[in-house]
């Protein structure tokens, strides 16, 4: 990757976030989101850069800069306690060091600028995912909650194109349990709930435990080891990143991006002036 136009992030996204993060600590969120509407258009770039890779589609980083826009404005409204938020924050960024070409995030959320997506007028979740095992999940199939019936399963075939698709662990046999089998799949083949001798496990629970990139793996006994052979990245709810990617190339906008992937969901303004 490039090391032109870089910026650094350092700990908890550095010179970017601290001012923002000593902001809401003294004063509360309140503050800095409601009071400050360009608080929350500042921070949103380092958050997408967290997200997402730069590698991805300028439409795709818009995209993804409405999904996070979203589950921040979502988190604010329910009055998260201020130190979740920033430890959520911080949990993200750990995982960067840096931030390649800050300027197309940027870009992204200006483009984007205060567009959310809702449910009757009403924030939600709004989950992503790498990519998906060839189609979403169903949200009240996968949560087992009617409040996400508004997550409905997608088709994503151009995630199957991916070099990535396939990816495969293979594990001790003597770190299994004596007795492993799936008991229970959703509709999109991602694994709900398992046996492990006598304790049942829930499968998202299990692969991330295990290392697995995806619960929507199956499992083959070779000689001594185990083979895991999962499809997809992530857990399949929402937005497929690499799905998105793919629609923009062929040329569509981030709003028929999310149009696609959240067919029960309206794109709407959120603002100061104009709140949901």
């Amino acid at each position: 990757m490039k090391k032109k136009n870089q910026y650094f992030v350092y700990t908890i996204s550095g010179m970017w976030l601290i001012p923002y993060l000593l902001t809401v600590a003294v004063n509360g969120m309140d503050t800095v989101f409601m009071k400050k509407e360009p608080g929350i258009e500042e921070v949103l770039p380092v958050i997408v850069s967290f997200q997402i890779s730069d590698e991805y589609e300028d439409e795709t980083l818009a995209a993804q800069s409405v999904v996070a826009r979203s589950n921040l404005y979502r988190k604010i409204e329910q009055k998260e306690k201020t130190w979740d938020m920033v430890s959520e924050l911080y949990d993200e960024s750990a995982q960067w060091t840096m931030v390649h070409n800050l300027f197309r995030y940027e870009n992204a959320v200006e483009e984007t600028k205060d567009h959310v997506l809702t449910v009757e007028g009403e924030l939600k979740l709004v989950p992503y995912h790498e990519m998906s095992a060839g189609k979403t999940r169903d949200g009240q199939e996968v949560l087992h909650n009617s409040e996400y019936s508004y997550l409905k399963s997608v088709e994503s075939n151009t995630d199957k194109d991916s070099a990535d698709y396939l990816s495969s662990i293979y594990v001790s046999e003597q770190q299994m349990p004596e007795e492993l089998k799936v008991n229970e799949r959703d509709s999109s083949g991602y694994v709900l709930s398992m046996t492990a001798d006598e304790n049942i496990l829930e499968g998202e629970a299990f692969s991330s435990g295990l290392g697995l990139v995806s619960s929507n793996f199956s499992m083959q006994n070779l000689g001594n080891q185990v083979r895991f052979l999962c499809k997809g990245k992530g857990h399949g709810l929402g937005f497929s990143q690499y799905g998105g990617n793919e629609m923009a190339k062929e040329g569509n906008n981030w709003k028929e991006i999310l149009e696609k992937y959240f067919p029960e969901m309206e794109i709407t303004v959120y603002n100061e002036e104009n709140k949901v």
